[in-house]
């Protein structure tokens, strides 16, 4: 590594370390939320109803069901020929197999989001909870069977295209789950350690934290997650609790440290200078203590992707100048700023250098570096324990 880059710098060693480790990461995810949905479950049943289904009586209902008849042919001229269920649905099949709502909206290319947008929101059924009523298995059988209709006229079919169809809307919702699950791994791998080294030093008085919980249960509104604040003791477990918060998909708010220092998550905060106009900055992590409401904050980017890290670091420093600006414009002391991230390219571990030579920035930390040398973690700990601890 040359001599005049940053020490935060990421080799190349590391950064394929990180890619690596977030390909496991979003693999496993993806793997997790397959089997949490039971997919081979829900194709198996297919399989069973495409074995006991009559086809005149499907073409009979065609019209009435939202299916064309063209789609319906191309099904029956296939290679082998393609079982209706496959791709479209009844009314009485929705009553009487609900789960397979969550089927029939992904290989209609819909999301839960977008069908709650239009009234149509099938969330209740697919985990089971509820049976639709027959007038609400009709609404949501023809508005399936009107999109994969026209799918399958434009698209053709294949003995496999329905999973593919399937797995694909799928794969495309999981994109925010995994982008916020990215994020969410980052802050704990580096809020973990933390939480070790302060109870190791009798400093640490609770930990408030809400639990992810449950893959399916992912599009809960973080507000109404269940808050809780778990108050620690010299005595306390602490692998153990950190164990639990792992199994449990932790979602860190805030520590408490025994003398009122605390740092905070992704708090939002509000300022007024002296004419009344308010400014809000919203950093991923911040200190405060008795005597001062804002002494240290930080941008977290969990992203190990190297093409991405320009944009992590424009978006880092576009937050950080509205903490500054904030600060200025109504007389707050300028608090320390850090940034943390998985990965250092190049360019801007030399971008990040020039803000620290600036004394805009104080410290930058390479969050793969820490989490494989100890020394670098212990430093980053002891940094924000320096902050908590006044």
């Amino acid at each position: 590594m040359a001599e005049n880059l940053p020490s935060f710098v990421s080799s190349k060693a590391e950064i394929r370390r990180a890619v690596e480790q977030n390909a496991i990461d979003r693999g496993t995810l993806f793997v997790r939320v397959i089997v949490s949905l039971d997919i081979d479950g829900m194709l198996g049943e297919l399989e069973q109803l495409s074995r006991r289904y009559d086809k005149e009586e499907w073409r009979e209902q065609a019209l009435s069901l939202g299916i064309h008849e063209d789609a319906l042919d191309l099904l029956d001229t296939s290679d082998p020929p393609i079982p209706y269920v496959y791709y479209f649905v009844t009314p009485e099949l929705l009553t009487a197999h609900p789960r397979l709502i969550f089927y029939y909206r992904n290989v209609a290319m819909l999301s839960s989001k977008a069908m709650r947008g239009i009234g149509l929101d099938t969330s209740r059924y697919e985990s089971g909870a509820v049976t639709p009523d027959r007038s609400e298995a009709d609404e949501l059988s023809i508005y399936f069977n009107q999109i994969v209709s026209a799918l399958v006229r434009v698209s053709g079919v294949t003995p496999q295209r329905h999973v593919a169809m399937l797995m694909a809307n799928l794969g495309d919702s999981m994109g925010g789950m995994s982008r916020n699950e990215v994020g969410r791994t980052a802050m704990m791998r580096l809020l973990n350690p933390l939480v070790r080294f302060l109870h190791r030093l009798n400093l640490l008085a609770s930990v408030g934290y809400s639990y992810k919980g449950s893959l399916e249960d992912d599009e809960i509104d973080e507000g109404m997650a269940s808050r809780q604040t778990l108050e620690l003791t010299p005595d306390t477990d602490i692998e153990n609790l950190l164990g639990e918060f792992e199994r449990n998909r932790v979602k860190y708010h805030e520590l408490l440290l025994c003398n009122g220092g605390r740092l905070l998550v992704d708090r939002q905060l509000k300022w007024d200078d002296k004419a009344g106009n308010s400014y809000k900055v919203g950093p991923d992590l911040h200190s405060t203590t008795q005597e001062n409401d804002f002494t240290w904050a930080a941008e977290v980017k969990g992203g190990a992707d190297p093409a991405g890290s320009d944009e992590h670091w424009k978006t880092a420093t576009q937050a950080l100048n509205r903490i500054l600006d904030a600060n200025q414009a109504t007389d707050r002391p300028q608090p320390a700023l850090a940034f943390v991230a998985t990965i250092f390219v190049e360019r801007v571990a030399q971008e990040a250098q020039k803000w620290i030579d600036a004394g805009k920035l104080t410290a930058a930390y390479n969050l793969t570096q820490m989490l494989n040398d100890t020394r670098e973690m212990e430093r980053f700990c002891s940094d924000v324990t320096g902050f908590l601890n006044r």
